[in-house]
This record gives structure tokens, sequence and C-alpha cells, in this order.
């Protein structure tokens, strides 16, 4: 594993201005606020932002894009230098990008400055000389394109290439309807809205089922490896080949999105040039999503930030420490349920829900990978123990998992002693394991058409 990747961060470079002040009275001129300006303060937006985030993990970061001959490109490069992110910016004669923003407690306006970047012949010699010793140094490459015209079809078609040559993986973070430029990236990171745009999607909903279609589609169409669609409430969908992953949402509290792509394309860039997974990169940029849209304006999370995030996540309980978990929930009313949630979807996070409403402590019991195996064959389960636990562990309403070896939970069931033992579909009572050990057993409706089956077509 490398512990100090180079990642190569190619985009539309942005400086995102913010100013702060209190509103306490409507002016006199026209029907808006007046705010009383206390604090202003610049960061580095789009590509640079992702930049800012990939240094702040601890990856060794080159930042590429094109700049103007002014005062805001001078402002980036020092905010570049300050952050030791190294650069290798083209300089032309339309402005460097600002976004301002005027904020008090949340943004009441935007005023953009830019011009669509256009690239003449020296230029684009420029970024292709610039790229060809870049690509080749870095161990992974993050496309940020906020479609401000730094990413062209011809600087894309450049990047790919090279890309291809020197067998670097491409990740991007997509801003056009249009993915054929896009072909043959490993990794693309699309949001509700952004996935809505393409033919593929048309408009899809947040439901499970139609993200699920939507990315496969693309997948396919445009030789496209791996996506990550983040979801807002939902979390995000991890869609790759025979493979889904839908992990739920580790927000604390939703304060500003401002720059949260950009979080999540630097974590799973940086992860991944370390050697971890896709689906082990993925719960890492959730977490790091979910920290930074508690933060105040295009922010950017530290490593120890989501170390310590990640480390509070899990609600495993072992079978030894049972007994000592029932010490604890003695004077309350304990729900279990169990299953194999091997691709959490929709209809488990609605029945685990309801399940957590029948009383103060819903306990859910997991089958193993080998259990899952002898139940449901050899090609399953489609996502490991680990991120099963880490996936139910994120859902708020779920507030232990125990795992089991058995083919049913009677034993575990027995172990417990839960009020009351919850499950879904049409079982009548007496078919269900363990009715015989509990005071409540509770049959809750499934959600029709959402199922792993489905998910999986």
């Amino acid at each position: 594993m490398k512990n100090t990747p180079r990642i190569l961060v190619i985009g539309d470079v942005m400086m995102d201005h913010y100013v702060s002040g209190k509103v306490d009275r409507i002016s006199p001129e026209a029907p808006v606020p007046v705010v009383k300006v206390e604090r202003e303060w610049s960061t580095l937006g789009g590509a640079g932002n992702v930049a800012s985030n990939a240094a702040s993990l601890g990856a060794e970061t080159v930042l590429v894009g094109k700049l103007g001959n002014d005062n805001q490109a001078n402002e980036v490069q020092n905010s570049c230098e300050n952050l030791g992110i190294k650069t290798a910016f083209v300089k032309g004669n339309q402005p460097t990008i600002v976004k301002t923003r005027v904020v008090s407690g949340q943004q009441i306006v935007r005023f953009d400055k830019e011009e669509f970047i256009e690239w003449t012949d020296a230029e684009f010699n420029s970024i292709k000389s610039i790229l060809s010793t870049q690509i080749k140094a870095c161990d992974i490459v993050l496309l940020s394109d906020y479609a401000k015209g730094t990413l062209s079809n011809a600087v894309l078609e450049e990047v790919f290439t090279l890309a291809k040559k020197e067998n670097k993986r491409v990740l991007v973070d997509p801003k056009r309807a249009d993915w054929s430029s896009y072909s043959g990236a490993f990794l693309v990171t699309p949001n509700l809205l952004e996935l809505g745009m393409t033919a593929a999607g048309n408009g899809v909903k947040n439901d499970d089922n139609q993200i699920v279609d939507a990315c496969n589609k693309l997948r396919n169409q445009f030789r496209i490896e791996n996506i990550v669609a983040t979801r807002s409430s939902y979390g995000m969908s991890v869609v790759s080949k025979n493979s889904v992953l839908n992990i739920p949402t580790r927000a604390l509290e939703v304060y500003d999105v401002s720059g949260a792509g950009d979080t999540v394309l630097a974590t799973l860039g940086v992860s991944l040039a370390q050697g971890k997974t896709v689906s082990e990169s993925a719960f890492l940029a959730n977490a790091a999503a979910g920290i930074v849209v508690s933060k105040l304006g295009t922010a950017v999370v530290k490593q120890s930030e989501l170390s310590s995030f990640v480390s509070q996540g899990s609600k495993l309980i072992e079978k030894g420490a049972i007994s000592a978990f029932k010490q604890t929930v003695s004077n309350q009313k304990v729900v279990f349920t169990n299953g194999c949630f091997d691709v959490l979807h929709q209809g488990h996070r609605q029945l685990l829900k309801e399940a957590q409403a029948l009383g103060d402590k819903l306990i859910v019991g997991l089958n193993s990978d080998d259990s899952i195996r002898r139940l449901k064959g050899s090609q399953r389960p489609i996502n490991k123990l680990n991120q099963r636990v880490e996936a139910l562990s994120a859902l708020p309403f779920v507030d232990g998992i125990i795992v089991f070896e058995e083919d049913t939970p009677f034993e575990l069931i027995k172990a417990l002693q839960p009020n009351t033992l919850v499950k879904g579909g049409d079982y009548s009572k007496q078919q269900v394991v363990g009715n015989d050990l509990v005071k409540n057993v509770v049959i809750l409706p499934l959600l029709k058409g959402i199922s792993t089956t489905e998910l999986m077509g």
C-alpha cells in the first residue's frame, strides 16, 4: 500500500470568495436583506478544492488548469503554495473564475465572474506538454469537470490517450450530459442531477432500481468500470460489473453542500491510489462527504478527522458481548430482525426504520458470508461481511449488529432474548424462526419491486 500517493488533478480552477455577516433588517430601497459584513475570505474552488482535499488527506498533489493574467490568478497560485499543492497552469487572456457567495446563516446570493474557457493553438500545445509530463509521473488522475471549458473534448482525448498509454486510472466528476468524452474512465462520480441529465438517466428519481439501471447503461455504453452515484440523503450507490453497493449517508448535520462532490472525488482518488478497493474507498468518501457538509463554505476534510469519524462508526456487537449488552438494556424493549442485507436497498431501510419504532433498541442479526453461500449459492454474497456491517452501521435506526454463522438465527435469538421479533414478507408468525422464544412477533410488508434480485437485473 502506497502511503503517500501522487495525485494529479486536472480541471476548472476557480476561487470561491465568501462575504459573511448578519441580517437584521430589510433594505428601504428594495425588498432585499441588508448584510452587515463581518468577515470575508477566499478558498480554492472547483478543481482547486479537489486538490485541497487531496493534499489535506496527505497526498502529494499536482493541480493543472487554465488561469487568467490577473490578480485572482496570483491568489490561486499563492493559495496552492500555502497548501503545499504543486501547480502547472496555462495562463490566458480570459479572467480567472471567481464565485462570490454572500452568506448569513445560509447563502443569500452568488455572483460569478467567468467566461467560457477557450484554448488557442499555443495554449493547447502548452497543456499537451504539461499532461505528457504529469500523467506519467502520477499514480492516479482526477478530472474535475465544471463545464467551464478547461476539459474540452480535445483536452479530454489527450488525457485518456496518455492515461491509457501509461496505464493510469482516471476518475471523473462530471458536469456534461454526454459522457462520450469520458469513455474508458475507471470511475465516474455523478450526483443525482448529473445522472439525470444523461440520456440513460433521463430525469432519474432517487430510487434504487432507477439509479442502478441508469448507471449500468452508462457503464456499458461508455466502457466505464465503476460509477459512484452520490444521492444526497440516501448516501451513495457504487455500481460495478455484477456488483452493487448502497451506502447510507454518514452526514452529521447538513450545513452547506458546496464542494461535497470535490471531497468525494479527492477521497476516492487518494484511497484508490493507496491500494484500497473501490468499495473501501467509497465508504471513506461517503464518510468524508458527511463531514464536509457540516462545515461552512467550500471546505476540506483532514485525515485525522476522517480517521476519527470512521473509527466511531461500527455498531458491531461480538457474540461474547451479548450478556454485557443485555445488562445495559435491561429496562428497554429490544427489537430483533435478521437477514443477509447483501445489497442494502429501500425495502431494507423501510423495514429497519419501522422495526426500530416498535421498541427502544433495534438489533440486526446478520448472516455471515459462509451462511449466505450455503443459503443462496456460491455467487453470493455480492458484498462481503465487513461492507454489509459498515452499511448497516450508517443507518441511524440500527442500534447494534450481531453476526451469526448458522443457517438460522435461532441460537442468537435464544441468547439475546429480545422483546419483539420482526420479519418482512409473506410469513405467518408461526413460520418465523424463534417465534416461540419471544413475546411478540411482527410481520412488516415489503416494498413491491425492490429486492436484491431486481437491483442486480
